[in-house]
């Protein structure tokens, strides 16, 4: 499985990088603008996004972005150090699948990776019609 990280923060990005190797591929980016660049060209199968990019945009809207570019069946997780009721429930309704607080615990962040498998987006239907026919 090909896991996208967008965070801004360097360390953030090298922790949960660290955590996922060498179970997955991860590819990391520093900025929503570099995610967009990405996902755009290549094909991942969930995203870990920073809730707080300091970026023009904010994790909300490249969710919604990355949805309308892969389909809505893309899955992405919330990263965050603030979450209470209400933001949970904002997160969960703008579309993210699980919110993880910093700071990050292993076990606990592979355990939610393991239920959440692969799904064909938009841009990857195609290819798999083509081959079943």
């Amino acid at each position: 499985m090909h896991i996208l990280v967008v965070d801004d923060l360097t360390t953030d990005r090298f922790i949960v990088k660290k955590m996922l190797q060498p179970e997955y591929h991860v590819t990391t980016l520093a900025s929503a603008r570099e995610a967009l660049a990405f996902a755009s060209t290549r094909p991942f199968d969930i995203a870990i996004l920073n809730v707080m990019l300091k970026d023009d945009l904010d994790g909300i809207d490249l969710l919604l972005d990355l949805r309308d570019m892969k389909g809505p069946a893309f899955q992405a997780f919330a990263i965050t150090c603030h979450v209470d009721d209400r933001r949970a429930s904002l997160l969960l309704d703008s579309g993210f699948v699980e919110i993880l607080k910093k700071p990050f615990d292993k076990d606990h962040f592979t355990r939610l990776l393991g239920k959440y498998r692969p799904v064909p987006t938009l841009t990857e239907a195609p290819r798999l019609r083509r081959r079943a026919a």
